[in-house]
């Protein structure tokens, strides 16, 4: 998993106001199985519509995210069991990490701009939250 993060998201797409660095069919096999919790290629080309996916093509993308580290797997008769290896939770959060962190590094001031436009929009808790996030910083930078 950690490899997938530290290539970076060559091909990162922004679909429903979020990053993300799955195609179309890596992110609904990843809906399913953060759903289903595991799954096999059959049960994963049944929830996608048996007619609309080759099992090949469902096969070679659960492959493809299994070689990538996001999926684990077990033989299971003649084929395999997946399991995501991270919660759709803990993802996200690594997306966003990634994102915040490449903008941090490329155009600080764009990222602060960002910020600023959304500040509004959080609640009070996740307000306070960041406060003692930056004191804890600034505290720590005046002890060096």
């Amino acid at each position: 998993m950690i490899d997938f993060f530290k290539k970076g998201f060559k091909t990162l797409k922004f679909k429903k106001q979020k990053p993300s660095p799955f195609g179309d069919l890596e992110e609904k096999v990843m809906e399913f199985l953060w759903e289903k919790g595991s799954g096999s290629v059959r049960e994963v080309r049944q929830y996608l519509g048996e007619n609309k996916f080759a099992h090949t093509t469902v096969m070679t993308v659960m492959d493809r995210l299994y070689k990538k580290g996001i999926l684990k797997r077990d033989k299971e008769g003649k084929g395999y069991r997946y399991y995501p290896v991270i919660s759709r939770e803990q993802f996200e959060a690594e997306v966003a990490k990634k994102v915040v962190k490449d903008m941090l590094k490329s155009s600080p001031s764009t990222a602060v701009a960002a910020f600023e436009g959304l500040i509004e929009e959080l609640p009070e808790e996740e307000i306070d939250r960041i406060r003692k996030l930056f004191e804890e910083k600034i505290k720590n930078e005046s002890k060096k």
